[in-house]
């Protein structure tokens, strides 16, 4: 048996683990929750206004999502940090991408109910007037309490209607920004896609 000089056996361990911080971190690790904990309330809420608030859509939440949940395993596996920090810094990528979706989806259905709703009224205007409306103002109060929004975002959030001369009457909303929209023609009284 060796002479301890610093007392016990159990200060000698104490001692080997190394000092602590106030938060039970290593001096290698300062703040690790706290800087992760940043880290991710920054990016969710970045992902969040971009996709949610701004766009109505899902695409750069689709794109930075998997990548950073892999960035998240792979240096949960390399740091160690205790299960729980670990589970916490995978699932957060995870939940925000399944957030935004969810809110993708509802606004989606949204935008389609309402779709329905405003070719109904413009279909109930020719009908009463011989043409389509020229605006989609035409139809309030008459056939429409108001225009209702295709979603509720901040961009690309209204419906898009034409009814020209040399264009058609049709009515379009931006599915996915910039990429997608959806375009409905109302001579051939049907959906299409528009990129």
């Amino acid at each position: 048996m060796q002479d301890n000089p610093h007392g016990s056996p159990g200060e000698a361990q104490k001692e080997d683990a190394g000092p602590r911080g106030a938060g039970g971190e290593t001096p290698h690790h300062p703040g690790i929750r706290g800087s992760i904990a940043g880290a991710c309330a920054l990016l969710v809420c970045a992902l969040l206004v971009w996709d949610v608030v701004l766009t109505g859509s899902f695409l750069t939440s689709y794109l930075a999502c998997p990548i950073w949940f892999l960035v998240s395993v792979v240096k949960s596996a390399i740091q160690r940090p205790g299960w729980r920090l670990a589970l916490l810094r995978i699932a957060v990528p995870a939940l925000t991408l399944g957030l935004v979706l969810g809110n993708n989806a509802l606004q989606w259905k949204i935008a389609e109910a309402n779709a329905e709703r405003i070719i109904e009224a413009c279909e109930e205007f020719r009908v009463a007037t011989g043409n389509y409306p020229r605006k989609l103002q035409d139809l309030v109060p008459g056939y429409l309490k108001s225009v209702p929004r295709a979603k509720y975002c901040l961009i690309y959030g209204e419906f898009m209607y034409w009814n020209e001369e040399q264009i058609p009457a049709m009515l379009v909303w931006c599915k996915i920004l910039p990429f997608g929209s959806r375009i409905y023609t109302f001579a051939d009284r049907r959906w299409g896609y528009l990129d």
